[in-house]
């Protein structure tokens, strides 16, 4: 509990320094073309009319049946030796990537923008000028994402998740037709970062069911993956009941070089409608955290 006790402190100073912004309403940072990226709002009760309003697989990029090449990393807020070198090899090999407390910084913005890939922030805070939070980011840019947020019942920081829905391509689709005609299935990637600092786990359940109320209604595949701060059996059970809810499967990694915290790993895996073609840990010394690398394919 020693190192509980030491990020609890140094986080309540933050507060107390007043270098801590939490906004009223969550902040999402989108990234946009040439680099640039905008600030807004993306609320997950507005998602079914963004999904029809987009018109899903209708004249944009969409997923195929090829492997899809996951990561899914917590970055230790970048604060580790040799992060940029990981980063960079891993966003070159991955079609889509889940990070946890990330700073967006521009050294990161860099990495993910030379890498071509797309990416949606869900802003826990503001630390100084920086956002710190969860970030998605894709080769295929989503037709919908939003973000949640909750608030840490001790020591009053906020952990975030956001939502992402990525267009499947049809191979039914004639290549001959209208190049606007596609399906409208989508894969839906759920990015979460739980809640950490709570003895009884009331707020880590009702974090967690309110993803998966924003998810009951998709029919397509799941992702569902992140640093979901399993340390004890209570938050092992939550975590089981939510998966059996939305019909999610956990990888199993044959392997296991997880990073352990009381010894227990906090990072998991958790799919719906994929086949799984390879699974693992990937040991690294750039975050307190190694990153878990999956191949899946759309079935």
């Amino acid at each position: 509990m020693t190192a509980v006790k030491r990020l609890a402190s140094s986080v309540l100073l933050a507060v107390l320094c007043g270098c801590i912004t939490l906004t009223v309403d969550q902040r999402a940072v989108v990234s946009g073309p040439g680099g640039a990226a905008r600030v807004t709002t993306l609320k997950c009760e507005a998602v079914d009319r963004v999904l029809q309003e987009a018109g899903v697989g209708v004249g944009t990029d969409a997923l195929d049946r090829r492997p899809l090449r996951l990561l899914v990393w917590n970055l230790h807020k970048q604060g580790d030796p040799g992060w940029e070198r990981d980063l960079s090899g891993f966003a070159a090999a991955s079609d889509v990537m889940l990070l946890q407390e990330t700073v967006l910084q521009q050294p990161l913005r860099d990495i993910l923008d030379h890498s071509g890939l797309r990416w949606v922030m869900a802003s826990s805070f503001l630390l100084g000028a920086n956002d710190n939070g969860v970030l998605t980011a894709t080769r295929i840019a989503p037709i919908a994402s939003c973000t949640q947020r909750v608030v840490e019942p001790l020591i009053r920081i906020p952990k975030s998740a956001v939502i992402s829905w990525l267009p499947i391509s049809d191979p039914r689709t004639d290549a001959r037709a209208d190049a606007r005609a596609g399906s409208r299935e989508t894969l839906a990637i759920a990015n979460v970062h739980s809640i950490n600092f709570e003895l009884a786990p009331d707020v880590y359940r009702a974090q967690l069911e309110a993803l998966a109320d924003s998810l009951a209604g998709h029919r397509g595949p799941i992702i569902f993956a992140g640093d979901f701060n399993t340390w004890n059996d209570a938050r092992d059970a939550v975590v089981a009941e939510i998966a059996a809810r939305l019909g999610l499967t956990e990888l199993n990694l044959r392997l296991d070089q997880r990073a352990v915290f009381f010894g227990r790993h906090l990072d998991h895996i958790f799919i719906r409608g994929l086949q799984l073609i390879d699974v693992g840990a990937i040991p690294v010394t750039s975050s307190d955290h190694n990153p878990l690398a999956a191949t899946l394919r759309i079935p």
